[in-house]
């Protein structure tokens, strides 16, 4: 018997996503509407002409086949289709001039400005509208008395939309691929007077209708005096609002591995269908009941996803318990995994870029490692007791969880919470009563004496939840820090982990042998890495606003320069210590020892039998190559030629770059951060007349080359 049978969509999932995955690594080309309706037709045709073929039966797998390949080919049309790059009407190709466009997202407001989404509709030209396509961050200038702004909203902007580049350093978070994900490729910046709000009627009046019940609701709790940390955590767990959440406080949930708890997702969905089941458990009479009951479920599970913002994992959630609830009431109980299957084909159909998204990522991980290895882990322990059932249970849940997304996670986010055991057991209770109790105090509004003391046991159950959380990330040891894996080692790590667990399982030689290949190849990439790392030797430019900060490493050793001429103290900033720490990290560099740039070294190597740079006021000598830094204007009169490898100009100085050239005959010229950005972007032009190459960090992430 075939073993896929049983699971018909799950067998549709691999090629629709790979044809979505090729679609990312190997781009678009060309138009090509036809290829579907072609690949459609061959598969009509393909199972008739092959019923008049003699011996049937073996050509049986040629539609299996050709089936594959036609959803192959919808994954990567269907991803080119939503890339708006693509489209002839895109944003990109003409950014400037007069433009419609509508908010797209709840906007960040504030005193002096407003930070929003914008989906960019049309465009004026030659005195008429034309349709455009794309989305931007806008960043909008206020002042009082302004015009608040709320989803769905329309914008008259006339403005010069730019792109959004890459100027991210190494292992680092990447904004501007995260927001390429989301379909935002543009920024704006508009003044005062470079736009205004228009009446042309609301957009989207379900999303902003559910906005608005959610701010209505976040009111509830400031009413109730629900403020502060408590007042964060609340609106996170039982709205998705996450705009109050401080730094220190994600910090504590996510060294913990509580992070999930901030974020709605399937257990708070699973939550508010368990409410509504109980609530609704009248309707269970009779058939027409149950119709009802169901299609009432559907419609505040959805609204409910709205209002918290419709995220990768609310959409998961809501998706898979909606085929489950549709399927109860037609009295059908339909598969997991094709219920996993069905939901992931039905959102990537509509956003097939939230396939690199990691909370989606995540969130089908997690749940698909729940249903394989709940029960396996779950019957390592069994006990007739209640509370220990119950405490096993919760546990078993959280490590299926864990070793499903610990791949991904170690790749992402570079930490592992060593108590999340720990954390789980408390945190998933009390988070269930939080939410229920959070409940009561939106629906009991109307009655203020009620709401208020319900309010008074949320604020008491959040303050003892954070304080639960702080004290686990105090404990010694409660996260290793500065995990660095490479996408080879993670896809390893996964082959690893399901290899043991097949395994375990079925019992069979062959997943032994596998478990033993993958070990053997993460310990080959492991050697490879350290062959590179001992011959090799490079300079690192990163991309800080604030410092100049250079690296020069040979094997795993590095030395840092740190500094510039507008630097006040001789301290390295946090800042650039972290970005500096995580590239050492990444990349096997041990050692390092910091210099300041003004400091007056003499013409000698600074870490003699450490790294051998040598540096002279405004020069340095690294393996063979010179770099010069220009960091003020050049003195008139000064009439020398010098060759040099690298030229980094630094500290904004008041220069142009023809006047650099007369000086200086560099290979590659490097503009670091510290400069402003419209000085940068008229060196990179000026750079360009005169055929010099002209990195900018500011513009396309830090500067890395190797020896």
């Amino acid at each position: 018997m075939n073993s896929w049978r049983p699971y018909p969509l799950l067998r549709l999932v691999f090629p629709f996503v790979a044809g979505i995955v090729a679609e990312g690594y190997f781009g678009s080309s060309g138009d090509r509407r036809w290829l579907l309706p072609a690949m459609l037709s061959v598969l009509v045709i393909l199972p008739m002409i092959l019923q008049q073929a003699p011996g049937t039966y073996r050509w049986r797998w040629i539609p299996g086949i050709a089936f594959n390949c036609f959803l192959l080919i919808a994954g990567y049309e269907i991803a080119s289709l939503h890339r708006p790059a693509n489209k002839p009407d895109f944003l990109g190709k003409k950014p400037d001039g007069l433009f419609i466009a509508t908010v797209a997202e709840p906007p960040a407001n504030s005193n002096s400005g407003i930070r929003v989404v914008l989906d960019v509709r049309l465009r004026m030209e030659s005195g008429s509208w034309k349709n455009v396509c794309g989305k931007a961050i806008g960043y909008l200038k206020t002042k009082p008395g302004s015009a608040v702004l709320y989803y769905g909203d329309h914008l008259l902007l006339r403005a010069g939309f730019s792109e959004i580049k890459d100027n991210s350093n190494p292992h680092t978070f990447n904004y501007s691929r995260y927001l390429n994900n989301k379909g935002i490729s543009h920024q704006v910046f508009a003044g005062m007077h470079g736009w205004r709000l228009i009446n042309l009627g609301a957009s989207g009046i379900i999303l902003r209708m559910a906005f608005q019940i959610r701010d209505r609701l976040l009111n509830i709790l400031r009413q109730n005096h629900v403020e502060g940390k408590e007042f964060a955590v609340a609106a996170a767990l039982l709205l998705g609002y996450v705009d109050d959440l401080d730094p220190e406080l994600c910090n504590d949930y996510a060294a913990t591995g509580a992070m999930h708890i901030l974020s709605v997702s399937g257990m708070h969905v699973g939550i508010i269908y368990i409410f509504l089941e109980f609530i609704l458990g009248f309707l269970n009479r009779n058939r027409l009941g149950r119709m009802a009951k169901a299609l009432l479920l559907l419609v505040f599970i959805w609204f409910y996803a709205m209002i918290t913002g419709l995220s990768p994992c609310v959409l998961r959630s809501a998706a898979m318990l909606s085929l489950p609830i549709i399927g109860k009431s037609l009295n059908r109980s339909p598969d997991m995994y094709n219920i996993i299957a069905a939901s992931m084909l039905f959102i990537l159909a509509m956003d097939p870029f939230l396939i690199s998204d990691v909370g989606f990522q995540l969130s089908y991980l997690a749940v698909t490692g729940i249903i394989l290895l709940y029960k396996p882990v779950y019957d390592l322990y069994v006990t007739s007791s209640w509370l220990p059932d119950k405490i096993w249970s919760i546990l078993a849940v959280s490590i299926a969880a864990q070793v499903a997304t610990l791949p991904i996670t170690l790749y992402t986010f570079h930490r592992f919470p060593n108590y999340f055991m720990l954390t789980n057991i408390f945190v998933v209770p009390l988070s269930s009563l939080i939410i229920y109790t959070g409940i009561l105090v939106l629906f009991s509004a109307t009655i203020p004496v009620i709401s208020m003391l319900c309010a008074k046991m949320l604020i008491a159950m959040i303050w003892a939840l954070n304080s639960i959380i702080h004290l686990i990330e105090q404990l010694p040891c409660s996260t290793i820090s500065d995990i660095y894996i490479s996408a080879g080692e993670m896809a390893l790590l996964y082959l690893f982990i399901a290899s043991v667990f097949l395994f375990l399982t079925l019992r069979r030689i062959s997943f032994l042998y596998l478990i033993l290949l993958s070990a053997i190849l993460w310990n080959l990439l492991i050697l490879e890495f350290k062959i590179h790392r001992f011959q090799s030797s490079g300079i690192a430019v990163f991309n800080d606003d604030r410092t100049a900060l250079y690296m020069f490493s040979v094997q795993d050793k590095a030395v840092l320069f740190y500094g510039g001429a507008a630097r006040a103290g001789t301290e390295m900033t946090e800042k650039s210590r972290a970005m500096a720490s995580a590239y050492m990290i990444a990349n096997g560099i041990l050692h390092h020892r910091d210099f300041w740039l003004l400091k007056g070294d003499r013409p000698v190597e600074i870490a003699h039998g450490f790294v051998p740079v040598l540096k002279f006021e405004n020069f340095i000598q690294f393996s063979g190559h010179r770099i010069a830094m220009l960091r003020s204007a050049i003195p008139k009169g000064f009439n020398k030629h010098l060759d040099v490898d690298l030229l980094i100009v630094s500290g904004n100085p008041k220069i142009s770059i023809a006047e650099a050239l007369r000086v200086f005959h560099p290979a590659e010229m490097i503009i670091d951060g510290t400069n402003s950005r419209f000085k940068t972007l008229r060196w990179m032009k000026e750079a360009a007349i005169s055929g010099v190459h002209c990195h900018a960090v500011t513009e396309s992430g830090a500067f890395h080359k190797e020896f």
